[in-house]
Parts: C-alpha cells; sequence; structure tokens
C-alpha cells in the first residue's frame, strides 16, 4: 500500500508539473480540472490494490502459521521441526559451526493427565511451553515434537553450552509452579533431557534426531530428571584406549556394527544401552581398569556375529521357529570367530562366545557351568538378559526395572551367577 502511494503520489506530481508549468494558463487550465479526477483515481486504485495485498500477505502467514506452528502450544509442530533441522544442519556443515539438539520429556505428565484430565493436561502443556520460550535465546527455536516432548534447535552451539541449556531447561520445569503440584511426585514436574551435537563425520540431519533420542532415552530409563548427553560407544573407547594399533581394527568392526544398524536397530540400541549398563556395573563392581576395558569391548561386540544372521530372523514380529532359533543361536561363536581373527582382541573373545552361557550349564554354545563360565561373561550375561526383559519386542511384552529384578532374583544359581546377580542389582539400583 506504501509504495502504491508513492507512486500514486509522484504520478500526480509529474501530471500536475505538466498541466501547470507546460499546459495553456491564459485562462481556465482545463487540463488541470481534467486531471484532479484522474489523481484520485491513482489514490483510490493504489489504496485498494495495496489493501487487498496486506490482507493476502495476512493470510498467507496464517496458513503459514497453520501449516508451521503447534494449535496446542504455540511451539513450531513436529513438520517444520523436519524441515527447519535439515536446513540449519546443512548450513552448519557449509559454514563449519556446531549444531546443537536438545531433546525434553516431561517425565510425569502422564500421571498428571490421568489426575486432572485431557483438560488440564491440555492447560499445563501451554504454561509449560511458555515457560521454555522464556528459558531459550532469541536465535533458538522451540518445536513440540509429539505428546510431552519437546526439541529445541540451538544453532551455533557447542556441546557444552547446549548442556547448560538443557540444564536450565530442566530447573525451569522443576521450578515452576503449576496447579495441581501437591499431587504429583515430590511436588514438582520434572523433565528428562538429551543432547546431541553435530559433527563434521555426521552425514545426514536425522543422526542428529537419533543421537539426542537416545541421550534422552538414557535419561529417562535410568533416572529421570536428568541431562544426558550423547556419546557414541565407539567415541567413548577412542578416549579411553591408549593403543592406536587396536584403534585402527576397530574402524571395520565398527563399520560391520553399522551394517547390522541398517538391518535391525533394535540389535543397535541393545549394543548402546548393554554398554552403558555394563559401564554402570563395572564402576560398581571396581573392577580394574583392565578388566573394565575388556567388559566394555565386549558389550560392544556381543552381537557382531549377526552379520551372519539373516534379516528375516532378526526383524520377524513372531517368536522364532525352530530353524530361526537355531540360526541365532550361532551368533556368539560368529561373534568369537570374527574376533579371533583380530590381533589385541584375544581376551575379549570368550567374554562374547560365552555371553549366552548360563550358570546352571544350559546355555549355549558350550554349555559351560559355573565357575567354567568367563567371569566378565557372567557379568556380562546379566547385562544382556536385563536389557532384554526391559524392552519391548514385538513377541515380547517389556517388564518394569522391578519386574526384571524380581525375574533376575529367581533365576539366580540356574541361569545367572548369584554372586554377580546381587552386585548387578545394587549397581542399577543405586544410579
Amino acid at each position: 500500500m506504501k509504495i502504491g502511494i508513492i507512486m500514486a503520489a509522484i504520478s500526480t506530481g509529474v501530471i500536475a508539473f505538466m498541466d501547470l508549468f507546460l499546459g495553456d494558463n491564459t485562462g481556465v487550465n482545463i487540463q488541470f480540472e481534467n486531471d484532479l479526477a484522474l489523481f484520485a483515481m491513482f489514490f483510490l486504485v493504489a489504496w485498494t490494490i495495496g489493501y487487498y495485498s496486506k490482507l493476502e500477505q495476512r493470510h498467507i502467514r496464517e496458513l503459514t502459521n497453520f501449516a508451521n506452528i503447534d494449535g496446542l502450544t504455540g511451539a513450531y509442530n513436529h513438520r517444520y521441526f523436519y524441515e527447519v533441522l535439515e536446513k540449519l544442519f546443512e548450513k552448519s556443515r557449509i559454514d563449519e559451526t556446531p549444531l546443537s539438539l536438545v531433546m525434553l520429556d516431561l517425565d510425569n505428565f502422564k500421571t498428571y493427565n490421568d489426575v486432572y484430565g485431557h483438560a488440564q493436561g491440555d492447560a499445563f502443556l501451554k504454561e509449560i511451553t511458555g515457560v521454555l520460550k522464556e528459558t531459550i535465546r532469541e536465535t533458538d527455536l522451540l518445536c513440540r515434537y509429539g505428546g510431552d516432548e519437546f526439541c529445541v534447535i540451538l544453532p551455533v552451539t557447542d556441546k557444552e553450552e547446549a548442556c547448560k541449556m538443557a540444564d536450565n531447561l530442566r530447573e525451569a520445569i522443576c521450578s515452576y509452579d503449576y496447579h495441581g503440584k501437591e499431587n504429583m511426585n515430590n511436588q514438582m514436574m520434572t523433565a528428562s533431557i538429551g543432547v546431541s551435537t553435530s559433527s563434521m563425520q555426521m552425514e545426514r540431519h536425522l543422526s542428529l534426531i537419533e543421537n539426542a533420542d537416545m541421550a534422552l532415552y538414557r535419561a529417562k530409563f535410568l533416572r529421570r530428571n536428568k541431562v544426558e548427553v550423547y556419546s557414541s560407544i565407539f567415541d567413548h573407547i577412542i578416549e579411553k584406549e591408549p593403543n592406536e594399533d587396536l584403534l585402527e581394527e576397530m574402524k571395520p568392526l565398527k563399520t560391520l556394527m553399522t551394517v547390522i544398524n541398517s538391518r535391525d536397530t533394535y540389535t543397535f540400541n541393545h549394543v548402546e544401552r548393554v554398554f552403558h549398563y555394563s559401564r554402570i556395573v563395572a564402576d560398581h563392581m571396581k573392577l580394574s581398569a583392565e578388566d573394565k576395558r575388556n567388559l566394555l569391548f565386549g558389550a560392544y561386540l556381543h552381537d557382531l556375529g549377526k552379520i551372519n544372521t539373516s534379516k528375516e530372523t532378526l526383524i520377524t514380529n513372531q517368536r522364532l521357529t525352530d530353524a530361526q532359533w537355531e540360526e541365532l543361536k550361532k551368533h556368539p561363536q560368529d561373534s568369537a570367530d570374527i574376533l579371533s581373527q583380530i590381533r589385541g582382541f584375544e581376551k575379549i573373545v570368550p567374554i562374547v562366545l560365552q555371553h549366552h552361557e548360563k550358570y546352571d550349564g544350559t546355555g549355549y554354545p558350550k554349555g559351560l557351568k559355573g565357575e567354567e563360565i568367563h567371569p566378565l561373561a557372567r557379568i556380562l550375561t546379566i547385562v544382556d538378559s536385563f536389557d532384554a526383559m526391559t524392552n519391548q519386542r514385538p513377541y515380547q511384552k517389556a517388564k518394569t526395572f522391578q519386574e526384571a529384578f524380581d525375574e533376575i532374583e529367581r533365576c539366580k544359581g540356574t541361569h545367572f551367577d548369584p554372586a554377580m546377580a546381587d552386585q548387578f542389582m545394587e549397581a542399577l539400583k543405586e544410579m
């Protein structure tokens, strides 16, 4: 509208100048009188077109908001989150700047929703969105990922800054005074938060989401009300392992694990969790540096042999057939065979080979019993079984931590070494 009125004023000025200074001014200036209506039309048309242009722009903004903004909370929605993250990820790669992602899940929101109803639950989500918006910086983008889960995209932000922001968000939620808190645990709402940061080796923006999701999983199911930063198993081993030759040997193994992930995401995520449980147990049991290192390598590589297992067997939604079960039972031996070919991994071979042996001798592949089983393999057996019990499979309902502890207690002396089972449960209960 402004441009139209300016153009109308310029046009009016030009024509008026021509009428008054170049026209016949000996009597009444007929040209000027005739052009007065034209001047009025200039301004009327400019205003009318400008008005409808503004109306169109406003409607476009409203439609864009409908497409990009979550209708309940006012944060950006799930669709826009993926769109903008991909663009920012590509920009960060070109500019060689860090990009961080914070993924946040409200720990007790389901209970709050059940107690006070969906209407009050929706009102709470609106309020907590306001709290989050006040906490983040102007350059950050808050998105509702789904349900009670939010994401904050942090452009040009490294891991340390992202952790500080994540902790600020956690504290803001914990300290928020909301309706009905007297009926909640500790009279406060808490949040579990996962943080991931891009690297030059990262090729897809989806990896940033997957990493933040894994970190969130650890925060939520290990402790809650906590910030967890994603760090890959391989990177952790790199930091702790001084043997450069061994690290070179690890690189093709990492590639094999990536192939397994492409075939069966459950196995890859299972390995991540087993690794972190093993680290917790190793610290609790005060294992020597060498034993801890061997246990962690064993945890990372214990399912390596599944590279030889057919995809149909790995991802079946039904209980395994006898033939599939026999195929799957080969993976400890296959894992050991692969590792036995690599110099420096000799001490890890018996751990991965024996991680499905049982204390009473009914396990596989060798049917070893009691003290015949490698001590670190006995620990890995418990960790591996615990994670399998506490995670959903198409043919098996996930157990709670307590139900899994009860099962371990029941199987002490049969499946599991009794002393190590007690140590494992103590370690996880102290988290």
